[in-house]
């Protein structure tokens, strides 16, 4: 039952109406495109990588946000959904520089996430979703900058959607899957600085972004997501600091989902 909740739900949705193509445009993609338009807009009105981050983190979010409300197709999920987009907005509002901004990106891309960790679980998951978000709050608690706040929503970020990638798992990719936890326990133990464990943090959550998208690609959008993983590699290597670093996860973490925005906006409503 691993896969079942979120790919059944595809299966039945393209049963009814037939094979669907990835150039369809699905119910959410004028949704989809505005947010890749003020990803866009936004890199190229940034005039320092901190404000890069910000518009990584918030473009992160907003998919998030979409991908939640295309998977909400009972309604059951509307309130909490609504609730973290309000949060986003005031988050937003509230904060006076770009470092509280990118903590107000990378909390609510948790949050999103979290939503969406829980719409997929079938029970067996339960627990720990909420240890996660247990460590979200202490995380928050415990932190003394925004600095340690940003280490806390991207590591948690990782932490849910590693939990998602397993929730789909039908065995073909925990060896991948492994590997991408195995990197963050590693990345943390060797990080000297909270800038250093902002980027582990972003890097591993792009990384296991990458792994869900492949499972959920038939095929269709593989060059896609290649042309994503080449750039976050060249990214990596034309990076000179960790601020860098976290701009180049989280734009890549961006565009995956982008991507799997695309696939289940395809899957669940292009035809």
């Amino acid at each position: 039952m691993k896969k079942a909740k979120w790919l059944s739900l595809i299966l039945v949705l393209c049963l009814a109406v037939g094979a669907v193509s990835p150039v369809t445009a699905g119910s959410w993609s004028n949704s989809i495109q505005t947010v890749w338009n003020s990803y866009r807009s936004g890199n190229t009105s940034a005039s320092s990588a901190p404000q890069q981050l910000v518009n990584g983190t918030y473009r992160t979010f907003e998919i998030s946000y979409i991908i939640a409300q295309i998977l909400n197709t009972d309604g059951s999920y509307s309130n909490a959904i609504s609730t973290v987009w309000d949060s986003y907005r005031s988050g937003n509002t509230s904060s006076s520089s770009a470092s509280q901004q990118a903590v107000n990106g990378a909390y609510r891309s948790f949050e999103a996430g979290y939503i969406i960790a829980q719409m997929l679980d079938d029970g067996s998951w339960t627990n720990a979703i909420q240890t996660v978000w247990d460590s979200y709050r202490s995380g928050n608690t415990s932190s003394s900058s925004a600095a340690q706040q940003l280490v806390n929503g991207t590591y948690r970020t990782f932490e849910i959607w590693y939990i998602v990638a397993q929730i789909l798992d039908d065995g073909s990719w925990t060896n991948a899957i492994q590997t991408v936890w195995d990197s963050y326990r590693s990345g943390n133990t060797s990080s000297s600085s909270a800038a250093q464990q902002a980027v582990n943090g972003t890097y591993r959550t792009f990384e296991i972004l990458y792994v869900v998208a492949q499972m959920l690609d038939d095929g269709s959008y593989s060059n896609a997501i290649s042309t994503v993983w080449n750039s976050y590699r060249s990214g990596n290597t034309s990076a000179s600091s960790a601020a860098q670093q976290q701009v180049n996860g989280s734009y890549r973490s961006f565009e995956i989902l982008y991507v799997i925005a695309q696939i289940l906006d395809d899957s669940y409503w292009g035809y």
